[in-house]
């Protein structure tokens, strides 16, 4: 403990000294009462942080930091500081203090070493640091240095260090190759797959770009208000429909769920139906060939069909003798594997023409059987592991297909075939998802939202579309609003969604092309709004059970000509239901 004479202040920066002082001399009673409860270092610790922390204060060390004259290190704190010495620590106080200092003994007592030796260790941590004059490195000097660093490694290396190259680089060419961790299909693709298409749909995500942007926002407001309209129009379509017993199999007690937790639900029902009782009703999407016979069996307008095949040396055989496809038929056709749906399983392939089939026969032959051995894997989804073990029951199968008429795109400036795949719940139409843009959506107002720009697509702030609005001058959403319904009453389903073809000049030349009951499409801001209308039906149990003479058949196997299928009630139009 050391007693500290207070100088008469002669002005405040002499006060503001003397105040500094006398608070130094305050601690150190308290200083000298703690190292004898606590240890060394603690004491020290506190010391030298408390010490420092008031002596840097004082108006003439600020004054000389600002002139750029000579300062004491910084304080040093925490468990990683440099030991000063194992005996004694003598901090000098700054410049402006010189007169007193304070010492403080970490280890032993008299006879340890000098004040010197804690001036020595200063002066080498002052000869350490950086003057602030010191220029920086330049970058163009650190990247030489790091190039230089980069040359000896790899003269060091040797043989055996490139043998391992080469090794590591060949297993991860096959892994890539066979989509073995990584790859386009890869366990790590998957994963990040799953978890972005999760969370895209999720409310989360889609109310987080509602705080970003006031394109969202006012997107997601206008979903809201869609769907607050059309709410009580599918109640009360829901309370006339009849629903097929195989569909209630999904249990759902509440409304607040996402879409793809609907479908999982949903495929799940199914997996367990299959293991108790093998029924196979998801044949009715995930078989094309049963799908168009289903289409078929009820006169629903498709493109032509021109055959199916259960033997792919058949099929291969029947292709390049010019018998799978027709002599009076158009071109191009598309050969379509039954067995697999997906997209990701890419197995539908266009047939230009007949010669252009001859011509790449090596090609179509290995095609044909790779897609003939292949199973489907709907890795994409989260309910891949329910419905990849549905879709490895089926038997392989191929069809060929017509094509169907184009129609002028005029966003891409180019004429296609334009399809608007419409969700329908409890037997009535909500949206349809376009094939034009990127996700544009057609609501049944006929409003056509478009996502042109990367931002506007990034967080769903869509723009009323000035393009292709002859969709809907020209009558055409209504036809297949109702096209749709009747595919879904017949099928007694209580979601679906149906591929319609539509040609521009002529609304009654629709046609149905696909179906899908785990459907991946994105839609936007209505993700939150849609599975809400499907499992309100199911918890507030809306619907009607079919109890008719057809209820025991599958699904694919309802006839609505025969007078064999659920909701006949419904459906006043008689096929093609145009």
């Amino acid at each position: 403990t050391h007693t500290h004479e207070i100088p008469e202040a002669a002005d405040s920066s002499s006060l503001t000294t003397a105040v500094t002082r006398q608070r130094v001399a305050a601690i150190n009673p308290l200083l000298s009462s703690l190292s004898s409860l606590s240890s060394p270092s603690f004491s020290l610790s506190l010391s030298l942080s408390l010490s420092r922390s008031l002596a840097y204060r004082s108006p003439e060390y600020k004054s000389q930091r600002r002139s750029g004259a000579s300062s004491p290190p910084p304080p040093s704190h925490g468990p990683n500081r440099r030991r000063r010495d194992e005996h004694e620590i003598v901090l000098s106080r700054p410049p402006m203090m010189e007169s007193q200092t304070i010492g403080i003994r970490a280890r032993g007592g008299a006879g340890g070493p000098t004040t010197a030796n804690s001036n020595n260790n200063n002066n080498m941590d002052e000869k350490k640091r950086r003057s602030p004059g010191t220029p920086r490195v330049s970058f163009s000097k650190r990247a030489e240095k790091f190039t230089h660093m980069a040359v000896a490694m790899a003269k060091s290396l040797t043989l055996k260090h490139l043998f391992a190259f080469l090794v590591a680089l060949c297993v991860l060419g096959f892994m890539h190759q066979n989509d073995i961790i990584i790859g386009r299909r890869g366990l790590i693709v998957k994963r990040v797959t799953n978890i972005n298409r999760r969370l895209t749909q999720s409310q989360l995500y889609l109310h987080f770009w509602t705080f970003i942007s006031p394109g969202a926002y006012l997107t997601w407001t206008k979903a809201k208000a869609y769907y607050d309209q059309q709410l009580p129009l599918f109640e009360e379509a829901a309370r006339n429909f009849e629903v097929h017993p195989y569909w209630l199999r999904t249990k759902i007690d509440r409304v607040d769920v996402g879409w793809y937790e609907m479908i999982t639900l949903r495929a799940k029902a199914m997996s367990e139906m299959w293991d108790e009782s093998r029924r196979d009703d998801f044949r009715i999407e995930k078989d094309k060939c049963e799908m168009y016979r289903f289409f078929t069996r009820n006169k629903f307008r498709t493109a032509p069909i021109h055959g199916y095949w259960n033997s792919h040396e058949k099929f291969t055989e029947d292709l390049f003798n010019d018998k799978a496809v027709p002599a009076n038929a158009s071109w191009p056709t598309f050969f379509k594997c039954c067995h697999l749906t997906q997209g990701s399983s890419e197995s539908t392939r266009m047939l230009k023409s007949r010669d252009w089939v001859h011509a790449h026969e090596h090609e179509l032959k290995r095609f044909i059987k790779e897609k003939w051995d292949y199973r489907a894997d709907d890795w994409e989804r989260p309910w891949a592991n329910y419905l990849n073990k549905l879709t490895d029951s089926l038997t392989p199968g191929i069809m060929v297909q017509g094509p169907y008429s184009t129609s002028i795109d005029e966003m891409a400036g180019k004429q296609t075939v334009v399809e608007l795949k419409v969700e329908t719940f409890w037997g009535r139409a909500y949206l349809a998802s376009c094939n034009f843009g990127r996700d544009t959506i057609i609501l049944r107002d006929g409003s056509i939202e478009v996502f042109p720009t990367w931002w506007q697509n990034k967080v769903n702030a869509h723009t009323e579309s000035p393009y292709n609005t002859w969709i809907r001058d020209e009558g055409h959403l209504e036809k297949v609003w109702k096209l749709a319904e009747t595919a879904a009453k017949i099928m007694g389903i209580d979601q679906v969604r149906i591929d319609i073809f539509i040609k521009k000049g002529d609304p009654n030349a629709i046609a149905i092309n696909e179906n899908s009951i785990s459907s991946g499409m994105g839609y936007r801001a209505h993700f939150e709004f849609m599975p809400k209308i499907w499992a309100a039906g199911h918890a507030n149990k809306w619907y009607k059970e079919y109890k008719g003479a057809s209820k025991d058949l599958p699904v694919y196997f309802q006839n609505y000509p025969a007078k064999s299928c659920p909701n006949q009630h419904l459906i006043d139009t008689e096929p093609p239901y145009v």
